[in-house]
C-alpha cells in the first residue's frame, strides 16, 4: 500500500512511515554487508498473457492448487479471491470489512495469512473456503508477506523484512535489504523462490532478488513497459486523472509456479496477468 490518489475513487490516506518491527525483540539482526556488488540483471521472456480484473487493486498474489489467490486493497473495496488466472474468472470471493485495507497474502501449512495495511492485524483463514479462523496482532504496517516453509517474512514499506514464527508471531530476526547504493526502502510484495526472496519495490518497474541470509539485492528483473509491449488493451484509464503513480496502478503481484518454473506477475488495476520465463 502506498500514498496515492486513485482514479475516480479518491481516498485520503495518512503519510507512509517506515515503522519498526513487531514489539518482540529480534533474536538476530542480519547486518548489511559493505562493498556490495551491483545486482545482476535477470532477463525474461513473456510466455503467457491472461486477462485480469481492472477493478482489482492487487496487493497479494499466490498460486494455490493451480489457481491464483489474490488479495485486493483499498478501504471499502478490499477482498480475498480465488481466481482462474488463465481465464480471469473469479471462482470465490470474500469481501473484507470496510474498515480494513487488505495487503499481501501467503499460504503456509494449509493456512492463509492476509496482512492489513494499518489495522495492525493479520487475518488467518482456511485457504479452501476462506473461513476466518484467527486474527493475529502485528504492530507495524503490513505490505508484503511470504514464507520459507517454516517462518513468515513480512515487509512494512521500509528497508526491513521481518522473519516471524507463525505459531506465536515471535520476531526471529530482521533482514536489512541493501544494494550497491545502500539500504533499499519501499520493499513491498514478496515471494520466496528457490531460496531467495523476490520483492516488488513500490513505485518502480523492478522486481528485486534478495539473498535472505545477507539482505543483499543480488538480482533485478526490469519489467519496464511490460504492459504496454504485451497487450493491445486501451490503457488510457490508467493515466486519468493524473499519472500512473497518482492512480496507484503500479507493478505489484508476484507468484511462482514450481511445476513450470515460471513467474506470474500483474499490477494494481492492470488488465493483464503475465507468465514469464526467467533467464536463470
Amino acid at each position: 500500500m502506498r500514498l496515492f490518489l486513485l482514479l475516480s475513487f479518491p481516498i485520503l490516506l495518512s503519510s507512509i512511515s517506515s515503522c519498526g518491527g513487531n514489539e518482540s525483540k529480534p533474536a538476530d539482526v542480519v547486518p548489511n554487508a559493505s562493498g556490495v556488488a551491483e545486482p545482476k540483471n535477470i532477463g525474461y521472456t513473456v510466455v503467457g498473457v491472461f486477462p485480469h480484473d481492472t477493478s482489482a487493486f492487487t496487493q497479494g498474489f499466490e498460486l494455490y492448487k493451480g489457481k491464483m489467490l489474490e488479495s485486493t486493497g483499498l478501504t471499502g473495496r478490499s477482498s480475498l479471491r480465488y481466481v482462474d488466472y488463465k481465464s480471469g474468472k473469479i471462482l470465490r470471493s470474500k469481501k473484507i470489512p470496510d474498515s480494513i485495507f487488505a495487503e499481501g497474502i501467503t499460504v503456509l501449512n494449509d493456512t492463509l495469512y492476509q496482512l492489513t495495511y494499518q489495522n495492525k492485524q493479520i487475518l488467518v483463514y482456511k485457504p479452501d473456503d476462506f473461513t476466518l479462523v484467527d486474527k493475529r496482532s502485528w504492530s507495524s504496517e503490513g505490505w508484503g508477506i511470504t514464507n520459507d516453509g517454516t517462518n513468515l517474512y513480512i515487509s512494512d514499506g521500509s528497508d526491513k523484512i521481518y522473519v516471524v514464527r507463525p505459531a506465536d508471531m515471535k520476531l526471529m530476526k530482521v533482514i536489512g535489504v541493501r544494494d550497491h547504493y545502500g539500504p533499499v526502502n519501499n520493499v513491498n510484495e514478496l515471494e520466496f523462490i528457490n531460496g531467495f526472496i523476490y520483492a516488488n519495490r513500490w513505485g518502480t518497474d523492478f522486481i528485486m532478488k534478495i539473498d535472505p541470509a545477507s539482505g543483499i539485492v543480488v538480482g533485478r528483473i526490469n519489467l519496464d513497459s511490460i504492459l504496454q509491449k504485451n497487450t493491445k488493451d486501451d490503457l488510457s484509464y490508467l493515466t486519468k486523472p493524473g499519472t500512473v503513480a497518482d492512480s496507484g496502478a503500479v507493478l505489484n503481484g508476484i507468484a511462482w509456479d514450481p511445476a513450470s518454473n515460471k513467474m506470474i506477475i500483474t499490477g494494481k488495476l492492470w488488465p493483464a496477468v503475465f507468465e514469464i520465463q526467467l533467464s536463470e
